[in-house]
């Protein structure tokens, strides 16, 4: 009797799953690491300014606001981090306001949170009284920088941004592949879900290329992807997003053995430009 063949063995759950896993790890501060000064920054809450809409009807400046208080509780928590977070609930400052407050605050990094809404969407009836857009083909995150600007800080910008990106994957996030960013941003071709802005001058994001100290975007997640909203309403996410961000930025600060600095040549070298 010829033996049947064992049956291949299942993939393990990919994020956006319910069941796919997340790793809170731990972080280690190097002696003598101190306190940094973080600007954090929920997205949109400005003066006509929401954001986008997601498969649960949810404003964007609503989810990047709850992101980003947990956020800060939760760095400030290793002793570590000192967090000014850019507004709380019912205020709308504009991002220049934002800007001159992280200036006069000497922030050493600005980090702005936002959510994406991607590709070719659909229409459905989310509850009894609200229909909202759906699109769960492109979940992921991604981190976006500039590279419009002069040495060291394009360099700055570069480090931050993929040792973001690089905790976020370590963690189980799953990073975004880029599809829908032709045009407007380029992957990074070191890091997965780092990319770089290529919008037109006079399109550019404030965030991304007027502070005068490193700043990236975390693109949390994929606002339309249902699987992937229900997962950043989870306590587990929220712990293992502040863990992957505390972890990047002791990289940015302390570089890792074996991490090599980003090469102080700007992007745009190797880089195709719209």
């Amino acid at each position: 009797m010829i033996a049947a063949p064992a049956p291949a063995p299942e993939s393990p759950p990919r994020w956006p799953a319910a069941s796919a896993p997340l790793t809170v790890a731990p972080v280690e501060f190097p002696k003598g690491f101190g306190k940094k000064r973080i600007y954090l920054d929920a997205g949109h809450g400005a003066p006509g300014n929401e954001g986008n809409t997601s498969v649960v009807c949810e404003p964007e400046e609503a989810h990047t606001l709850r992101v980003a208080e947990e956020l800060a509780k939760r760095l400030e928590a290793t002793g570590h981090f000192q967090v000014k977070v850019s507004r709380k609930a019912g205020q709308r400052p504009t991002y220049q306001t934002r800007l001159e407050e992280a200036e006069r605050w000497r922030a050493q990094l600005f980090v702005s949170l936002h959510s994406d809404a991607r590709g070719e969407a659909r229409w459905w009836q989310s509850s009894l009284d609200q229909v909202c857009l759906r699109n769960d083909t492109a979940p992921g995150y991604s981190v976006l920088y500039a590279d419009d600007i002069a040495e060291p800080l394009l360099s700055q910008r570069l480090t931050l941004a993929r040792a973001l990106a690089r905790r976020m994957g370590d963690a189980g996030f799953l990073p975004y592949s880029g599809e829908d960013y032709v045009g407007l941003y380029a992957p990074d071709s070191e890091q997965p879900g780092t990319f770089v802005s290529r919008h037109l001058p006079g399109q550019r994001i404030f965030v991304l290329r007027k502070p005068p100290m490193p700043s990236v975007i975390i693109e949390t997640h994929h606002a339309l992807d249902l699987e992937e909203v229900a997962r950043w309403r989870e306590e587990r996410t929220l712990e293992a997003f502040a863990a992957a961000v505390a972890r990047g930025l002791l990289d940015a600060f302390a570089p890792p053995p074996g991490v090599p600095p980003a090469a102080q040549v700007s992007t745009r070298a190797t880089l195709p430009v719209p």
